[in-house]
């Protein structure tokens, strides 16, 4: 028997490519009644993985662009907030690369949650700009209010996105080394979604939107677009129930902020294995 480590700092999937290149070429000089199994393989699990999170990041790019579509309802509003996307993603990997990341599986899963943050700012932005244009003025002029309007906020909602995962850039030992990366990573795309938010976006915008009647008028009302304007009345019933109740707001706010804090101080913490009562 015969076992092949890697040395610290190296890709398991690279250096087992290479140990099967050199089995080829030794199995070739034994005789023909010895033979070579290969008993235990890491990595066919760590590529069983990230195939896994690949599927999972495509299937989340799909949906999002889906969810676009359907709250939209026009191929080239979707597409504008949809190049989001692949430009964050491809901005990312180009810093991973700087950085000599490597594209794993806590990687590829910061890039799949990341996926629901990269198209908010641009949606926000473009949201902005369709007011302008269905209040009657042109897609340039409307760009230019629109992101001169939400600039200032897509700015803040990046960086105060980014900063929720700084803690994560400081933590010690075997945790801190794990999601090192990770925070690295989802961090990255989320700015690099804020700028091509501040930047593509309304370009896009001012070049191919053009002025559309307004949503919800017509004689005939779509059923998506009846229950959207239902779903809407109805938080604008809750909203104007709550506004009218507010010190009862506040109190139950509070409630829910104490919950939590109680909830979190008596639930077991542990890293990796689960502890157990009494020992």
């Amino acid at each position: 028997m015969l076992a092949v480590t890697r040395q610290p700092g190296t890709n398991t999937v690279d250096v087992t490519n290479a140990v099967k290149a050199q089995l080829e070429d030794i199995e070739k000089e034994l005789p023909q009644s010895v033979t070579v199994n290969t008993l235990y393989d890491r990595s066919v699990s760590i590529d069983r993985a990230v195939s896994d999170t690949k599927f999972s990041l495509e299937l989340a790019l799909v949906l999002v662009v889906v969810v676009i579509f359907l709250f939209l309802r026009n191929l080239t509003a979707t597409i504008i907030p949809s190049l989001a996307l692949p430009m964050a993603v491809v901005g990312t990997f180009s810093v991973m690369y700087l950085l000599n990341f490597s594209i794993d599986t806590l990687s590829l899963m910061a890039l799949t949650l990341a996926v629901g943050f990269v198209v908010d700012d641009a949606i926000v932005m473009l949201e902005n700009i369709v007011r302008h244009i269905e209040l009657g003025e042109t897609p340039r002029d409307a760009a230019f209010k629109g992101a001169e309007e939400v600039g200032f906020t897509i700015l803040s909602m990046t960086l105060s996105l980014a900063a929720v995962f700084i803690p994560l850039l400081f933590m010690g030992g075997i945790i801190g080394k794990l999601f090192n990366e990770f925070a690295v990573t989802i961090m990255v795309s989320i700015l690099v979604s804020g700028f091509v938010s501040l930047t593509l976006t309304p370009m896009l915008c001012s070049r191919f939107l053009r002025p559309t009647p307004r949503r919800g008028t017509g004689g005939s009302t779509p059923r998506f677009e009846r229950a959207f304007e239902a779903a809407l009345h109805a938080y604008e019933r809750s909203l104007g129930s709550v506004m009218r109740h507010r010190p009862l707001t506040l109190v139950f706010s509070v409630l829910i902020l104490v919950l939590t804090g109680c909830c979190s101080s008596s639930s077991p913490k542990d890293s990796f294995r689960r502890t157990t009562r009494g020992n």
